[in-house]
């Protein structure tokens, strides 16, 4: 109801990203920020759940929240999700961890804009603005060990892997998708650093038993992978990939579930 609000706020999309600030504390718009409720984080589960399509994947990137591209889940295919048991706490020492990376990014853009006499407001408009071999020009890929890895895993997932996988999407590829989103995983685990023994085993595993792709979802250090599986062999993957993993990880067999789902629809009431 209130003027401040009705300014900023006209779509879903803006909700989504004016939700994340809401989070994280920072200002959108006029809206001045505060302290936030939760983690420095992004706005990726509040655009999911606001904007989600029924069976379709959507593409969109942030900083504005910006809708790219809907792409329709490959016929005769579904997702198979493994919750790995390992709960991903935003708490205490976990919270820490979770706002480690947000904080590196934070850092190469103030370094970038030292080094350059810019302005510019986080990476993507960094990436947008110029290239990777600029970026390395003026020393920012070399200040550090930990800054370099969150560089090269942003601008590769971000400017790289999520444009060739819709790409490939698109055009019925699944071996090509599946190879952009086992790099995703690779560079999450070993230049993010926010992935668990667990995870990196399901979505290892997953590829083994024949998913067209596997990876780990959501802001890491816990939680769950999710797997693209023809339908038809949905119920025998989803019985192996538990029985394996509770073999392996024997301490999650309680807390751990696997099952299966279409891309869903956006949150939506029943009345």
């Amino acid at each position: 109801e209130r003027h401040e609000y009705r300014r900023e706020i006209g779509s879903l999309t803006d909700l989504a990203g004016y939700l994340g600030t809401v989070e994280n504390g920072q200002s959108f718009g006029s809206l001045e920020g505060d302290r936030g409720v939760g983690t420095f984080g992004g706005s990726e589960d509040h655009t999911a759940i606001l904007c989600g399509r029924p069976d379709q994947l959507s593409q969109y990137s942030y900083c504005p929240v910006r809708f790219e591209r809907a792409i329709p889940v490959p016929s005769g295919y579904s997702f198979a999700i493994g919750v790995s048991g390992v709960v991903a706490e935003k708490t205490g020492e976990a919270k820490e961890k979770y706002n480690a990376a947000s904080r590196r990014a934070s850092a190469l853009v103030e370094l970038w804009n030292k080094k350059t006499g810019r302005d510019d407001p986080h990476l993507a408009a960094i990436g947008a603005a110029t290239s990777s071999e600029n970026i390395s020009i003026v020393g920012l890929a070399k200040s550090s060990r930990s800054l370099s890895a969150r560089l090269a895993q942003f601008i590769a997932e971000s400017e790289e892997i999520v444009p060739a996988a819709g790409d490939a999407l698109i055009v019925g590829d699944l071996e090509e998708f599946g190879r952009q989103v086992d790099r995703s995983q690779d560079l999450a685990d070993r230049l993010l650093g926010n992935q668990v023994p667990e995870t990196v085993y399901l979505a290892a595993r997953a590829r083994e038993l024949g998913a067209a792709a596997a990876s780990a979802f959501g802001a890491g250090f816990g939680g769950s992978v999710w797997a693209l599986v023809e339908a038809e062999k949905m119920d025998d993957f989803l019985n192996r990939w538990g029985k394996d993993y509770r073999r392996q990880h024997p301490q999650h067999d309680e807390l751990s579930s696997f099952f299966s789902t279409a891309a869903a629809p956006a949150a939506f009431q029943v009345c």
